[in-house]
């Protein structure tokens, strides 16, 4: 019995028992594997599903089917999707291809894998660290810093996300249950986590923009006002709920998978998600034009101590800004097949496009936080202050002999609205 790809209701039962669904005679029931669903089958019959179509596993033969047998008792037997691997089950070379073609494709999918896995990891921790710190001195909190934080928050959101994808995938790859396992075992709660991971990713373009609306709003004007954060919360957060809903609405009218494990690949996805997303970016890139033209103008006139700081934020935002454009325009081209694309291209686009994905939150902080002059002269003092406490024949003797004691000095008693960089 060939049916295809079938959707599994947001009800669908995972129970490996039994039933009777006509009154007469007992059926598998419907389940989910966490790749496929496969539905009510009678005993003794072969199901036939078309492989299933994600962009992130390479070597999948869309063209092929996989099957699963229900056993004379109506239990589920194995289920099996050798027939979708355009590399073939282990030990075994199909045609058009070596052994050292498969070791080859085998090592990169891995190799990138591990990579995003490190790069999740650090990204998490490195934004974790960031918004303490700001949270935590008082000297560094103004109006730069406090857009910094909304911004940090929204890749810590994503990032945990994130996290708890890769923990449930990995839980489903250790077990030998056919069945759902982790999060798995709850579709609507699959999609709730889905729809917030893409709000949390829509919502790190619209800080960015904001980022971009408060250095512009710096150098635009000639006196500077206090930023209305009414608008930058509409700006950041707001915004892109409705972009979320209505592709949530859109998929769930018109998707022919429950699960929506090929979202990714709908026209609506690249309507109301994508789309947002690269439009923020090139706004982005004329707001920063505006602002590089606008600096150059002023220190042709003078070098004052805010123009300076304001060049060395912008300049962080110049390197910023690629790193996030970049990681999501680069799923553009079409993804690689193993045999079909060079093995350069192969290895260059899972690299690159996961490299760029998983670090973003390591970069941001790195560049927002700790390469920042006041981050590392605020905590250089609380170093010494917590080791003068511990030693206090060191205070005793320690005098203000450099210009950055002299500067925190003034921090203090002064609350920069800068932030510099």
């Amino acid at each position: 019995m060939s049916v295809g790809n079938v959707p599994c209701p947001d009800n669908s039962r995972s129970s490996i028992i039994p039933y009777d669904v006509t009154g007469m005679s007992v059926f598998c029931p419907e389940t989910f594997d966490s790749t496929l669903c496969w539905p009510d089958t009678p005993p003794n019959t072969t199901v036939h599903i078309d492989c299933p179509n994600f962009p992130w596993n390479a070597g999948i033969d869309i063209d092929a089917q996989a099957h699963r047998r229900c056993g004379p008792d109506g239990f589920w037997e194995q289920h099996v999707y050798e027939d979708c691997s355009q590399i073939g089950p282990p030990g075994t070379v199909p045609p058009g291809y070596t052994e050292d073609d498969l070791k080859f494709y085998s090592k990169v999918i891995n190799g990138a894998k591990i990579l995003e896995v490190i790069g999740i990891t650090m990204s998490l921790m490195a934004v974790l660290v960031a918004l303490y710190i700001f949270h935590s001195f008082r000297s560094l909190r103004n109006h730069r810093t406090r857009i910094h934080q909304h911004l940090f928050l929204a890749f810590l959101i994503r990032l945990t996300l994130d996290v708890i994808f890769m923990i449930n995938r990995f839980k489903k790859k250790a077990s030998d249950s056919l069945e759902p396992v982790g999060i798995n075992k709850f579709p609507p709660l699959v999609k709730v986590m889905e729809l917030c991971r893409e709000y949390a990713r829509l919502c790190t373009f619209t800080w960015m923009f904001v980022e971009g609306i408060y250095l512009n709003s710096l150098l635009s004007t000639a006196v500077f006002r206090k930023p209305n954060f009414l608008w930058y919360y509409l700006i950041g957060w707001a915004s892109p709920i409705p972009f979320v809903l209505a592709f949530c609405i859109a998929m769930q009218k018109t998707s022919s998978n429950g699960y929506w494990h090929i979202y990714t690949e709908s026209n609506y996805y690249v309507f109301f998600i994508e789309g947002p997303r690269n439009i923020i970016v090139v706004m982005n890139v004329f707001l920063l034009l505006n602002i590089i033209r606008v600096l150059i103008t002023k220190l042709r006139e003078s070098q004052t101590s805010e123009t300076k700081q304001v060049r060395k934020a912008t300049k962080a935002c110049i390197v910023l800004l690629p790193l996030l454009g970049t990681a999501n325009l680069v799923w553009i081209p079409k993804v690689p097949e193993p045999g079909k694309s060079s093995r350069f291209y192969f290895a260059s686009y899972y690299y690159v496009v996961l490299f760029l994905d998983a670090y973003q939150g390591f970069f941001l902080a790195l560049l927002y936080c700790f390469l920042n002059i006041d981050v590392r002269v605020t905590i250089k003092r609380k170093w010494q202050g917590w080791m003068n406490a511990r030693n206090p024949y060191r205070a005793h003797g320690s005098v203000v002999t450099t210009t950055t004691d002299v500067r925190m000095s003034s921090l203090d008693n002064n609350d920069s609205e800068w932030g510099g960089k």
